[in-house]
This record gives structure tokens, sequence and C-alpha cells, in this order.
């Protein structure tokens, strides 16, 4: 069972932030006013964030070869697929700047927008990059690997000094410029062709998608960099966070020879699941006043499961795609439990519900 420092920290949440996006400035905060017309009233304002994840869910689903087969092998005969994915991610983008201004206009705001919001983000921020390395096997599996690591640990550092401050503070490039890229990218390859960004260029001597991809891990790592001086005191947790994490890394290194792309995205659904169940602890002891474990001992028996079979290298093919596939499976079922206890204690707490308001919140 969860415990808390601060059981009646719902009831006492506020919300503050600032916003120094270049884009939202001069373009977004524009545009939200009117696209934020086409959002029925009455439609609950964690419908709109979950129905946007839905979208960038649905792009990772392509891009990952889930709906059309292996990218390499359909999108240069049908590079307009990417044209799709372009709009899935406008979508999700969309929808997830609307769900706050529908909050405030159902007058829903709250600590539970707040979690489904951002707990949502947390997944969606390491699936995008994973999508494209899956779309272009040109990019290292170990480059969109440690990309997926640095997307945790710069949402791990972001939620501790969120928790610090008190306040969320977007940059001049945050993630309405990083989104507003990829989608920018995808309609470019529609409009180029799949081929161009796989292949080496004459000019450059390598796939011009490895420059594209390369801004995911730099802004990441920026990302760190410019919030570690709001978490100080804070490293100790923060070497627990990465060291835990890093046997998955390891696991995919090791077995990607012989599993291919299975491994990248098997063992990148773990290792960005993981990282967000971290990072929505962090949210959850903001949000509620959640006191939660130093040492994750469900995710160490996985690490050593992992790094176990390893020594084994003779072992059949099955055994670490079962191996990988329960540890993945682990991973999302405690996911789902940090999802479904969160919602329980907020609308036992403020009677607010996921997609409703309760008549019987705890006094």
């Amino acid at each position: 069972m969860d415990e808390y420092t601060n059981p009646d920290a719902p009831l006492n949440y506020s919300y503050k932030s600032i916003n120094n996006s270049v884009s939202d400035r001069y373009i977004f905060r524009h545009l939200w006013p009117l696209a934020i017309k086409l959002i029925p009233n009455k439609m609950p304002a964690n419908a709109v964030s979950i129905l946007g994840s839905m979208f960038c869910w649905f792009a990772f689903a392509i891009l990952s070869g889930l709906v059309v087969g292996p990218l390499a092998v359909f999108a240069p005969r049908h590079p307009w697929i990417f044209g799709v994915i372009a709009v899935c991610v406008f979508l999700y983008q969309t929808l997830d700047a609307l769900d706050g201004i529908q909050a405030r206009r159902t007058g829903a705001s709250g600590p539970m927008g707040e979690f489904v919001d951002h707990w949502f983000d947390s997944i969606n921020a390491f699936m995008l990059p994973l999508g494209i390395a899956l779309a272009f096997p040109v990019v290292p599996g170990m480059v969109a690997a440690f990309t997926i690591l640095f997307c945790g640990m710069a949402e791990w550092i972001s939620a501790k000094a969120t928790l610090k401050r008190g306040l969320l503070e977007f940059g001049p490039f945050s993630s309405e410029e990083a989104l507003t890229l990829v989608y920018v990218f995808y309609l470019a390859v529609w409009c180029t062709g799949y081929q161009f960004w796989e292949s080496p260029s004459p000019v450059l001597g390598f796939p011009p998608i490895w420059i594209v991809f390369a801004l995911a891990p730099l802004s990441f790592i920026l990302s760190v960099l410019v919030t570690a001086k709001y978490s100080r005191g804070q490293m100790g947790w923060f070497f627990l966070f990465t060291l835990t994490l890093f046997p998955i890394l390891v696991w995919m290194r090791f077995t990607s020879p012989a599993l291919g792309s299975l491994s990248l995205l098997l063992g990148g659904l773990t290792l960005g699941g993981a990282a967000t169940r971290f990072a929505g602890d962090v949210l959850r002891e903001r949000l509620v006043g959640l006191r939660y474990p130093v040492v994750y001992i469900d995710y160490l028996v996985i690490d050593v499961v992992l790094l176990g079979s390893l020594f084994f290298p003779s072992l059949p093919l099955w055994v670490p795609i079962v191996i990988i596939c329960a540890s993945l499976g682990w991973v999302v079922f405690t996911l789902t439990r940090q999802f479904l206890r969160m919602i329980k204690r907020i609308k036992k707490v403020t009677g607010m519900g996921l997609f409703k308001l309760s008549q019987n919140p705890r006094t």
C-alpha cells in the first residue's frame, strides 16, 4: 500500500508555470483559442489529454512497423505514410495544449489533470525518438537506447526541480518547438522521399537522418544540464535512478546482433516505461505527498534476470525474447497500477474523478 507524508496535499494544490517558448509566444497562443472551439464544451479535459496521446501512440505504431510493416520496406514506395504520421503528431501537440484550456473552461483544473497530462507526456516523450529509430534502421541502436535513457533522466530531474521550486518552467526551446520540428521533419520525408534520409548523402558521407536524430539526445542532455541546478542534493537519487536503468541498455547492446530491431523495440519500451515510473512517483510525491522507496526491488530483479541471461549466449533465441517480454509486461503492469492508484487517491481526497466530479469527496 502507498504511504503519504502529506495526506491532504491534493487539497492544497496550486499550479504555477512560466512559458518562455518562442513558438508559443508568436504562433500557438494565437492558434489555441481558435482550436478550442472545435472541442465540445462538456468534453472532460482528461479525455482530451488521453485522446491526444492515442494519436501519438498510433504514430508510434506506424513507425515501429506494427501497422503497415517495417517502414524500410513500405515507405520507399509509399512516402505518404509520413504525412499520416505528421498529422498524428500535430493532433497530439494540439490536444496536449488544449487540455489545460478545456480544464479551465469546464472548471476541472486540479491535481488530477496535471497528473494525467504529465504522466502521459513522459511516455510520449520517449516514444517519439524510439519510433524514429525503428523507422530508420540506419540509426545506431545504442544511440537510440541512450537517447531513451537521456529522455528519462530529463523527465525525472525536471519533476524533481518542479517539486523543489513549486514552479514548472518552459524554456525558449520547449516541447512545442520539439514537436513542431518532429512533424515538419515527417512532412519533409513525405516530400523528399524516404531514401533521401536513409541513404548516405554524397555531400555528407552519411545518412541525413543522423543529423536529425542527433537533435534528440542533445536536447535531452541540455535539459538535464539546465535543470540540474534546481535539483542540488538529489544527485544520489539521480545516480540510483540511472544505475537501475543501465542494465536494460546492456541487455540491448548484447542482444541486438541476434534480435535486431526487436531488441530495440522491446528493450526501448521497457527502458522508457521504467523511467516513466520513476518520474511518475516524483510527480505523485508533489501532487499527493507520496512516500516512495529509495530502491525498487522489482526493477532490480528485472536487472538481475536480464544481465544473468547474457551469461548464457547459447540459449535458444526465444529465451531472451520471453525474458524481455516478461520484463516489459511487468513494467506495463506497474505503470497501470501507478496510474490507477493515483486516480483513486486524488478522487478520495478531492472528490475529483478522472472524467467527472464526484459528489462525495473525503472531508
